[in-house]
């Protein structure tokens, strides 16, 4: 593409800047440049980043859009090697993420990043930042100029030093004005306004500095936006940037002066609040800030609602350091953000949750490869014959010092560390060994995450699982829910497909409880839907319940999917299902998750 024209002709002379774009899918990658090249910019294609930094100094590069997640470089490596050549104000770098995660966005930021923009990417949000970086770089290399004009002007005018004192004057005036717009636009979030994590953090050290004996020096408030991520879904990354810049508008309107206001990243804020008023005055704070930020927004003829979770920590009961208060503060907004809408203290029970959730985490990473996380087998039957169907696959952690540990307690530690992908493959693969042997056609169900969908390397890893193990592939059913699709339903239709093809079955889960769009049903290669179970339970005692799992059976048959319905405990609750025609059930009613599957249904029974 480049260094041609565009499609619309645009000759060289009147490119904007000269933009290099990694990105190792191509049909992204040509999409993005055609249009960057349509509004002015001069465009290099790159499929890998690897020799990144050879390419930015060959072809003169301006501004680098990175892609965080690739094959054989990863956009973190890229940028560490980018930084450690070009440095951030001559060679700009926006990152591209797909997945909407604080932790990426700040390891990018922190890594050097200049921005960052998520896909799927509106292209008036990514040349807003675009421009924005490529000014700032132009105002750099501006004062770059005025500096090598400035010491030829000292040389060259000795002999006439009224004249040269005059022009050092202005010309020193000029360099402090543009240097003290450059540390502004370092400092600052480009979008809000507010202060950037950087300063933040800088502000943070500074207070921490001047802590004396105070019992509440300071606090250090955490804020998340509640339902900022579903609007930004539904309608796009213009519509919620305005949205944050209301907010931030809102923050600063509600805080006292000597309070400090900052953008962290995504939909995360921070903010800096001053002890007068002990415990009681931050408490009020919290209020305020949650009263604002609870009432309507209007963003271009939209009327929106959003709302926010805030933790606090008190400094210096809760910590003399920036890591502790950070640390303890997030963990605060955690437990706030249970309630949502509502604002948290730290507190010893949070110390000791937070402890044993390290201690936990510690355990899991030693559990998982030691395959003590072992997968249970739920029956799945036939609601009209009462046949066995399969098995839906679900972790179990029988501990051998504290027993059987509750799912509830290790996924989501899981989670948060980064071990579900790694105890994912080992639960498939014990699966898979000990259903090998089952007669007839029986299923075998399990639950992928929303990374997972969005890996485009996890249907080779799933047929690669299968062939070590030898479990046929039409024997498999993998399940997803809606809400880990949305925003890259094509990525997600590429794994999905690439499995189908090879015999597996897709199984939509939740349906119900999330987007329930018939958008997905007619892109995606789905064969059954799987109805939750907080309809089903209900189905026999609320009126609106039994209609909705009524018109989702009905659904699914009119597509020619197969229907599973959750939860079903009940005798009253089968008969439901059945005279509704649905294909199949799981709960308690045909059997709790158990350690081996039992292929006979009379002794399933008897076992349960």
């Amino acid at each position: 593409m480049s260094p041609a024209q565009g499609d619309d002709g645009a000759s060289t002379a009147t490119r904007l800047g000269r933009i290099l774009l990694v990105d190792d899918q191509a049909q992204n990658r040509d999409m993005l440049g055609r249009r960057l090249e349509r509004r002015g910019y001069e465009v290099v294609l790159r499929e890998t980043a690897i020799g990144i930094e050879d390419a930015i100094a060959e072809d003169n590069i301006e501004l680098v859009l990175l892609d965080w997640m690739m094959p054989e470089r990863s956009g973190f490596d890229a940028l560490t090697g980018i930084r450690a050549r070009f440095d951030a104000e001559h060679v700009p770098v926006i990152v591209v993420t797909a997945l909407d995660d604080g932790d990426i966005v700040s390891k990018a930021l922190e890594g050097g990043a200049n921005d960052y923009i998520s896909k799927p990417i509106d292209l008036r949000v990514l040349s807003a930042r675009v421009k924005a970086q490529l000014d700032r770089r132009k105002a750099v290399l501006e004062l770059d100029a005025i500096r090598n004009d400035l010491e030829r002007t000292v040389l060259e005018r000795t002999q006439d030093l009224v004249a040269a004192n005059e022009t050092l004057s202005a010309e020193i005036n000029e360099r402090q004005a543009a240097e003290a717009l450059a540390q502004t636009l370092a400092r600052h979030d480009p979008l809000t306004g507010l202060a950037n994590r950087r300063h933040f953090l800088e502000e943070l050290e500074r207070r921490l500095a001047l802590v004396g004996e105070e019992q509440s020096a300071f606090a250090l408030m955490f804020i998340d936006l509640d339902r900022f991520k579903p609007i930004n879904d539904v309608h796009g990354h213009a519509i919620g940037d305005q949205l944050l810049q209301v907010i931030a508008t809102r923050l600063n309107g509600c805080i006292r002066d000597d309070s400090f206001a900052a953008r962290l990243g995504g939909d995360e804020f921070a903010i800096l609040v001053e002890g007068p008023g002990g415990r009681e005055g931050v408490a009020a704070a919290a209020r305020r800030i949650l009263h604002e930020l609870s009432a309507p927004i209007l963003v271009n003829g939209l009327k929106l609602t959003v709302g926010a979770s805030i933790g606090v920590a008190l400094c210096p009961e809760d910590g003399h350091d920036a890591a502790e208060l950070l640390q303890r503060g997030d963990a605060a907004m955690l437990r706030a953000k249970e309630d949502r809408g509502a604002y948290q203290f730290f507190d010893s029970s949070i110390d000791e949750e937070l402890k044993s959730k390290a201690a936990l985490e510690t355990e899991l990473r030693t559990a998982i490869p030691g395959g003590d996380i072992v997968p249970y087998f739920q029956p799945v039957v036939r609601v009209d014959t009462g046949e066995l169907a399969g098995f839906e696959v679900l972790a179990r952690w029988p501990h051998r010092e504290r027993g059987m540990i509750s799912p509830v307690a290790f996924i989501p530690v899981a989670e948060e560390a980064g071990l579900v992908d790694a105890m994912f493959w080992a639960l498939l693969a014990q699966a898979c060994r000990k259903a090998l042997e089952a007669p007839g056609e029986f299923i075998l169900a399990v639950n992928i995450s929303p990374s997972q969908v969005r890996d485009q390397w996890f249907p080779e890893k799933v047929l690669r699982t299968l062939r070590e193990t030898g479990f046929p592939a039409r024997r498999l059913e993998i399940e997803v829910t809606e809400s880990a699709m949305i925003g890259d339903v094509a990525r997600a239709k590429s794994s999905l497909l690439s499995l189908k093809n090879q015999g597996v079955q897709i199984a939509l889960d939740d349906f119900g409880t999330g987007y329930s769009s018939l958008f997905l049903l007619r892109e995606l290669p789905i064969d059954k839907l799987k109805i939750d179970r907080s309809f089903v339970a209900r189905i026999t005692t609320d009126r609106e319940n039994q209609t909705i799992v009524g018109a989702l059976v009905g659904l699914g048959k009119a597509l020619g999917l197969k229907v599973t319905a959750e939860g079903v405990e009940d005798a009253a609750t089968a008969d439901a299902l059945r005279a509704m025609g649905c294909e199949l059930a799981q709960g308690y009613l045909y059997g709790a998750a158990i350690a081996e599957p039992i292929y006979d249904p009379k002794a399933l029974r008897k076992a349960v």
